[in-house]
């Protein structure tokens, strides 16, 4: 396949004769959608190579993934087949990766599992709307943001389509004070649900173990909470953006169930051996330093 425009977070595993074939997932960086598929993967010790796209640019790409411009993300390729949407993602590999044990094989306990899932899939968007409501105080930091991934040739295309992509972004994502606020409702009512579980000494939301229950709630709220382990929301700099929302937070028993979550589970395989993930976008503007020096060198 080609995978030409393609930034690969991780050196692609070679498959050998008797083992499963690598699965490909492509993802966006700060999509929690894409966390919760990774998260899972790694969780699950499963053998994977993620392609890390750039937001609003991708399009190209997903051509060649799936032959379609409508190709959604997170995408899973694996064993012939495309499968888009985290949820499905993860009841594929439940079907297709046996023992799957994020997903328990007890029928009680799955519908539990998968409740949980749903519930705090739902609040996705919420999450996205109050989180883009605080860092479009800064475009500059959003767009540095979605440029993480980019080439040189990229990042420059989005500098300059940025005003309108974040003028449709806006409108699209439906930032009127009244949706912000009811967003922050529903955030809220979510932190609380978290806060009387672990009050009740749960750690897990179901099963007494970690699940895809767990990892989608983490990952869902991990935009507002920035626990360390995450590759992009533990950055210094998208910390402070987040700030009003972390001081209005702290200390709250859901926001500190998040974090517990992450510390006591989220081990990256390929990317935070031995410690929490490098500060993100400091990694991005570094690396476009380097290579608008190295094209200044070529040029002299």
């Amino acid at each position: 396949m080609n995978t030409a425009g393609m930034t690969p977070s991780a050196t692609t595993p070679k498959s050998t004769p008797g083992m499963t074939p690598v699965m490909t997932l492509y993802t966006v960086a700060a999509s929690p959608s894409s966390e919760k598929v990774r998260w899972a993967l790694d969780a699950a010790h499963l053998r994977y190579c993620e392609h890390r796209l750039t937001p609003f640019l991708h399009h190209a790409s997903n051509l060649r993934i799936g032959g379609s411009l409508g190709v959604s993300l997170p995408t899973l390729q694996a064993d012939g087949e495309l499968i888009q949407d985290s949820t499905q993602i993860l009841e594929w590999l439940e079907r297709h990766r046996a023992p799957f044990a994020l997903i328990p094989q007890d029928a009680e306990t799955r519908a539990e599992v998968m409740r949980y899932e749903a519930r705090f899939d739902h609040i996705g968007m919420h999450v996205v709307r109050l989180m883009y409501a605080t860092l479009l105080k800064d475009p500059d930091l959003v767009r540095r943001l979605w440029s993480l991934d980019a080439g040189l040739v990229q990042a420059r295309v989005l500098r300059l389509a940025f005003p309108l992509i974040l003028g449709v972004f806006r409108r699209g994502l439906g930032m009127e004070p009244a949706l912000i606020a009811h967003s922050r409702k529903v955030v809220e009512r979510a932190l609380d649900e978290l806060a009387r579980l672990a009050d009740g000494g749960r750690v897990h939301l179901a099963g007494g173990a970690l699940s895809v229950a767990d990892i989608t709630a983490a990952s869902r709220l991990a935009p507002l909470v920035c626990p360390d382990e995450h590759l992009v929301f533990s950055d210094p700099e998208y910390r402070d953006a987040m700030q009003p929302l972390l001081e209005a937070w702290h200390g709250h028993p859901g926001a500190d169930w998040v974090r517990t979550i992450y510390r006591l589970h989220r081990r990256p395989e390929s990317r935070c051996r031995g410690g929490a993930a490098p500060p993100a976008l400091a990694a991005h503007r570094r690396r476009h330093q380097q290579g608008a020096q190295r094209k200044m060198a070529e040029t002299v």
